[in-house]
């Protein structure tokens, strides 16, 4: 039996692979076999980690959870000032970019988990995650007497996220009007209208 440290691997090399298929590919066309050929591999090794394409693409979609609530979290952590805090934080929410292939490998497997959110609460929870995330910021933030909200700290919360949301998937979709600097422009104004403080320029 590999040992847990190499599994750990294998896991985040299929992950890897599949994020490169799907770059290249449309994902409802995504089989094991094909990450198989991606890493030179035979299928039931694939299936040893993932039973079925339908895992490996939940996997996709919960590993924002990683890269969108636990490194950010970690990121929030280590900023002492509120205004700071919520400025960085709604910069690692965003793409890097448009060729972002992890951020475009997440969408697309959101998509593919379907509209029906209410039987998939293991993807609809990943959206709540990220809002409280802001919450606990905005609220930290009025505690210190930073900011001032314009609405309760939740509902700036769901805002904001629904823009990053959105926008980034504007980004990643190549959008020509929409691009990063574009979306921080607007996330960062509407979070100093909801603040009630200017917030530091975003990088």
């Amino acid at each position: 039996m590999a040992r847990p440290v190499r599994r750990a691997e294998r896991r985040e090399d299929i992950l890897a692979a599949a994020i490169a298929f799907i770059e290249r590919h449309d994902p409802a066309t995504l089989r094991l076999t094909d990450i198989a050929a991606e890493l030179g591999v035979t299928a039931n090794a694939v299936r040893y980690y993932f039973k079925d394409v339908e895992a490996l693409v939940l996997e996709l979609a919960l590993r924002s959870d990683v890269r969108f609530n636990e490194d950010r979290r970690a990121t929030a952590a280590t900023i002492a000032d509120p205004r700071e805090r919520l400025v960085r934080v709604i910069e690692a929410g965003l793409p890097q970019g448009r060729e972002d292939a992890e951020w475009r490998a997440i969408w697309r497997a959101f998509l593919a988990a379907g509209f029906e959110l209410d039987q998939r609460l293991e993807v609809a929870g990943i959206f709540h995650r990220q809002v409280d995330l802001y919450a606990e910021l905005l609220e930290d933030g009025a505690v210190a007497g930073v900011f001032t909200l314009a609405a309760p700290a939740h509902d700036v919360a769901t805002t904001i996220m629904a823009m990053e949301d959105y926008l980034g998937y504007r980004i990643v979709a190549r959008d020509p009007a929409v691009d990063r600097s574009s979306a921080l422009r607007l996330m960062h104004s509407y979070a100093e209208l909801a603040v009630g403080t200017p917030l530091p320029t975003p990088g």
